[in-house]
């Protein structure tokens, strides 16, 4: 039975694989065809989750248009990591006629976290079963 339940938990894992490598690979276009421009912190969220204190805050930048638009952070960071009411932030941002414009905040935590995190869990599936294969044989 518990052989049974680590075959699928390295299935899954290594279904993983292909979906990190598609989320690198988007957010690698995404940063490549984004401008740079510069965003300030305008709110924040506090919470306390196992005995820390977790914060998502909102970011104010401006299109090209002059209109003003707001971003939060799509990652929780601690207090200690992430910035403060009215400091500057990067933000990536796409703005296409006829479209809605695209933006991120310009951080590596916001950037990269989630497809690390997936690259992480995929990686070790396919290192999992590779091994397993190589000792089989």
């Amino acid at each position: 039975m518990s052989s049974f339940a680590i075959g699928i938990l390295l299935l899954l894992s290594i279904a993983v694989l292909p979906a990190a490598l598609a989320a690198v690979l988007q957010q690698l276009v995404f940063v490549h065809r984004a401008r740079r421009v510069e965003g300030r912190v305008v709110s924040e969220r506090c919470y306390r989750m196992f005995g820390r204190t977790r914060r998502y805050y909102r970011v104010e930048f401006e299109l090209s248009t002059g209109q003003r638009a707001q971003l939060r952070s799509s990652v929780a960071s601690s207090s200690k990591t992430s910035p403060q009411l009215g400091q500057a932030v990067p933000v990536l941002l796409i703005e296409r006629t006829g479209r809605q414009a695209k933006a991120k905040i310009g951080t590596w935590l916001e950037l990269w976290f989630s497809s690390a995190l997936l690259l992480f869990i995929g990686s070790i599936g396919f290192l999992a079963v590779a091994l397993a294969s190589a000792s089989s044989i």
